[in-house]
């Protein structure tokens, strides 16, 4: 018995992609404590309307930083990976991406500050705007990191890129409970997000000095109309999928108050970290899917697909369980007479939508790891109207829950426009987990 042990864990220490998973969960785990911490700290020292401050600012951040990174990472990981071979390409690839992110990040940066003061006029809260305005300092470093990290992910150093993006987490979780357990304006603590992204940009960089991994160091014409083009066509795709994130918070931003923000934010944080723990699996999976649609060795990608519905399915299904029974504990005990368990329906609401699409969303990049960003941004933009609609109409009617109904049904839709593109493009049926034959493709 101790022998069979002791086989099965030397099998996983010597299975590259068993490993980098087992990092990226670190790394989620981490993701996962923090974000938690920061809203137990948030609701616990200040309130209900301080969270939806900060969470307001925060889903504008991340909408924003898709403009800011322009799609140019979704270049860099797909070539990171096609080129990893080929250092003198690479490296020309990856220098050229980088000045572009510096140059996107200070117009992003300087055009969210100026925008602040309006977008806390639309939400009807001061103090939304002021957080939106430092905010808008981590924009600065965000589209660098951004191409940092994809560089990072292509080329599958996955126990670096855990490790950094674990920091980034744990510094923001700092910088925002510090600022919610002091005296200062909770406006503050969205300046923890420039601070992440210094620790994270000289992280990053000293991995790839380190390891040599930066390559030619020359910047190409080519390269920047190469970026540009992908990047266009994978900028809808990156914008949606994290306006898709955050739209439920921001319609009920709009329509409602920083109470309801604050109450349901809560609740919708706890998904978010279901979510990423199947993102992390597809982050680890993006880099061989980019070689087996090259190579067409489709087995390895049906077998990604088997080991996806036999283990995640079952996982993600043991995981809602328990952060709802969290979530009651955390609303009902640890936190009670701040309306938190007014949140509940809406995180019953939203596992549900998980749960469903849990085996699909580790390949919900294939479009752009396979070439075609514009059918990644066609499937974005669907799951986005999808859900925007859906929450429009039942938000007066039904509150948060109308929301979370509409967030939940953009988890399917993304499944189906997933199902249909990869069928037309690759001849891969995601259903049936079957190719068509080499002469039909």
């Amino acid at each position: 018995m101790i022998r069979r042990v002791a086989a099965a864990r030397d099998a996983i220490l010597k299975n590259k992609l068993t490993r980098d998973i087992m990092w990226s969960m670190g790394s989620f785990v981490i993701l996962a404590i923090s974000g938690i911490v920061i809203n137990i700290a948030v609701a616990g020292f200040r309130d209900a309307a301080a969270l939806g401050v900060f969470n307001l600012a925060y889903a504008v951040y991340i909408v924003a930083s898709q403009f800011a990174a322009f799609g140019i990472h979704y270049s860099v990981l797909r070539y990171a990976a096609y080129y990893s071979d080929d250092p003198d390409t690479r490296g020309i690839m990856f220098h050229t991406a980088s000045l572009l992110a510096v140059v996107l990040g200070c117009v992003a940066a300087v055009a969210l500050w100026r925008m602040a003061p309006w977008l806390g006029s639309q939400f009807q809260s001061g103090h939304a705007g002021g957080a939106i305005g430092y905010a808008a300092f981590g924009l600065f470093l965000f589209p660098l990191n951004k191409v940092l990290l994809a560089y990072l992910n292509g080329l599958r150093e996955m126990k670096a890129f855990s490790i950094l993006q674990a920091t980034r987490y744990l510094v923001v979780m700092i910088g925002v409970c510090s600022v919610a357990a002091s005296q200062a304006s909770i406006e503050l603590s969205t300046f923890a997000f420039i601070t992440a992204e210094i620790v994270t940009a000289l992280g990053s960089f000293a991995v790839i000095v380190k390891k040599r991994l930066g390559g030619t160091r020359a910047i190409s014409l080519s390269w920047v109309k190469s970026h540009f083009a992908f990047g266009t066509k994978g900028l809808a795709s990156g914008m949606f999928a994290e306006v898709n994130s955050r739209v439920d918070v921001l319609l009920i931003g709009y329509f409602l108050n920083d109470r309801a923000t604050g109450i349901y934010s809560f609740a919708a944080m706890l998904v978010d970290g279901l979510y990423h723990v199947i993102a992390m699996v597809r982050i680890n999976f993006n880099p061989v899917l980019v070689a087996a649609v090259k190579q067409k060795e489709w087995a390895s990608a049906q077998s990604l697909m088997k080991k996806t519905r036999q283990l995640v399915v079952p996982g993600v299904l043991g995981l809602a369980i328990v952060i709802a029974a969290a979530y009651w504990v955390l609303a009902g005990f640890i936190l009670p007479g701040r309306g938190l368990m007014e949140g509940m329906p809406s995180l019953l609401i939203l596992l549900t939508g998980v749960v469903l699409a849990s085996s699909f969303v580790p390949f919900d990049n294939l479009m752009v790891v396979s070439g075609h960003p514009g059918f990644q941004a066609l499937q974005q933009v669907g799951v986005v109207v999808a859900n925007a609609s859906v929450a429009i109409l039942l938000l007066p009617v039904l509150g948060v829950e109308g929301a979370a109904t509409g967030t939940a049904i953009s988890y399917l839709t993304n499944v189906l426009l997933l199902c249909v593109f990869t069928q037309r493009m690759l001849g891969w049926n995601l259903l049936s987990n079957s190719v068509r034959s080499t002469s039909n493709r």
